[in-house]
């Protein structure tokens, strides 16, 4: 590793600490632009043999987090800074849709697909994983300071499930399907900020997804595909461990039902294009293409020892 990607690496992983242990949400900003410019020369570390589309999505990245850093700033500066606005629900909402621009979160998700799409693997989990771990820390304290909020956040977040589970039913490729179902597995992680139990499910969620990346750069189909399957969020897969905690969290809190039917609904609609890419991936594994074979051989045998008899 040369020095420049070790310094770049240092400063994306300072960045959520800064965040996390900052009391002034200036430096929480700060927090989330180190860690942001510490990413953008690593999706890029190739140099002149960077493919067009890995630059393109590199360019897509930085104009949207550029986007919402001038939303937070703004709203910051509004909210501390003049006296008559500290406690008014416009610079929240400022605050908010910088937020959700950020983290990819419905009604601005439409880059997350053609992003991911665009990186390699080990960008990909970064941008999902490592890089919303600050702005959610962000949101968090800013749905503890303002609870006018939490219907708001908690209608989007039900409709971002269903939203990540369209646009994965009409995708055709293993790459755009992740950035789809991040967008629906972050509407769970909003509903988790607002009711409880959200470190857990973001845990639980960065772990499966690692595994997922981690077994397609191997290239291991059968895994890949029962990973995948893991994502949807059912028994007995561990990812249902942090839908129940969410919604255990939400019926003690007694919000309304209607809240936690999109998101539901969402994970069935889900259930078809994870389904679908489980049943391509194993298709495709050799563990597969060997048990058939072991199939044939023993049905052709009983077949053989059948005509003796």
């Amino acid at each position: 590793m040369s020095s420049g990607n070790f310094l770049f690496y240092f400063f994306m992983l300072l960045g959520p600490g800064i965040a996390v242990s900052s009391s002034e949400w200036v430096i929480c900003w700060v927090g989330i632009e180190l860690s942001f410019f510490g990413l953008i020369p690593l999706l890029v570390r190739d140099g002149k043999d960077v493919p067009i589309l890995r630059r393109e999505s590199a360019l897509k990245y930085f104009c949207i987090q550029a986007a919402g850093r001038a939303l937070l700033i703004c709203g910051g500066i509004i909210k501390f800074t003049i006296p008559f606005y500290r406690d008014s629900l416009p610079p929240h909402l400022i605050l908010l849709i910088g937020l959700r621009l950020k983290l990819g979160i419905f009604p601005f998700h439409f880059w997350v697909p053609r992003v991911v799409s665009g990186v390699e693997w080990y960008s990909a989990f970064l941008i999902l994983t490592w890089q919303k771990i600050a702005p959610f820390i962000l949101l968090s304290n800013l749905l503890f300071r303002c609870e006018d909020l939490h219907g708001l956040v908690l209608c989007l977040g039900g409709a971002r499930a269903v939203v990540g589970a369209i646009m994965g039913l009409n995708q055709t490729k293993i790459a755009p399907i992740l950035g789809a179902s991040s967008i629906a597995h972050r509407g769970w992680a909003v509903v988790g900020a607002v009711c409880g139990n959200f470190w857990v499910y973001f845990r639980i969620y960065c772990f499966s997804l690692g595994l997922l990346f981690l077994t397609l750069s191997k290239k291991s189909e059968f895994v890949c595909g029962m990973v995948v399957l893991s994502l949807r969020g059912l028994p007995p897969f561990v990812m249902f461990l942090g839908k129940w905690r969410i919604l255990r969290a939400a019926l003690a809190l007694r919000i309304p039902w209607w809240f936690v039917r999109l998101p539901l609904f969402g994970s069935i609609m889900r259930l078809f294009f994870y389904l679908k890419f489980f049943y391509s991936f194993y298709l495709e594994s050799e563990e597969t293409l060997h048990f058939k074979l072991g199939v044939r051989g023993a049905l052709l045998m009983l077949t053989g020892l059948g005509g003796i008899f």
